[in-house]
């Protein structure tokens, strides 16, 4: 049967301040390095953690449009953080691929962010945190997983790359 809207109506303000305080963290973890266009440092992540992979798979993954990763890919080439090389099936795509340096100013972004929530939830328990971040990487992969399923991503906040 699944939850009521009246019980996922209860999940959605904690999830708004959630996506406010990704901001943050993402602002706080960019202070490290110039070298990220801001916008683009999501995509940059995704990459690492994706590994080589085609514009179209990480725009699929995000559920934007190919033109905003597309733009974004453009930054971090320009930033010397990713390259790309023709994709040996079929030569007219390219697949891209973090750099040392990217890999680099990646890690160094997740460190300082993670510092900052370890400071922020110094109270809680390891097993608590490690619930939360289950639940939460459930509850998303379902919902992305829907939202592909369903084709309902014509929204303008997903084109732009919310995420």
């Amino acid at each position: 049967m699944g939850p009521t809207p009246e019980t996922c109506g209860e999940l959605l303000r904690p999830l708004r301040a959630l996506m406010g305080l990704k901001q943050v963290a993402l602002q706080r973890g960019l202070q490290l390095s110039d070298q990220v266009p801001y916008a683009a440092a999501g995509l940059l992540t995704e990459l690492v953690h994706r590994g080589e992979c085609r514009v179209s798979d990480l725009a699929h993954h995000r559920i934007v449009d190919a033109s905003v990763v597309s733009r974004q890919v453009n930054q971090l080439e320009h930033a010397g953080l990713i390259t790309r090389r023709p994709d040996p099936a079929d030569r007219r795509v390219s697949l891209l691929r973090t750099t040392e340096l990217g890999d680099r100013v990646v890690a160094e972004l997740e460190q300082k962010k993670a510092e900052w929530i370890g400071e922020a939830l110094v109270g809680w328990e390891d097993a608590k945190v490690r619930e939360l971040a289950r639940l939460l990487g459930d509850a998303m992969s379902d919902i992305r997983r829907h939202t592909i399923e369903s084709g309902d991503h014509s929204d303008s906040g997903m084109r732009e790359g919310t995420r």
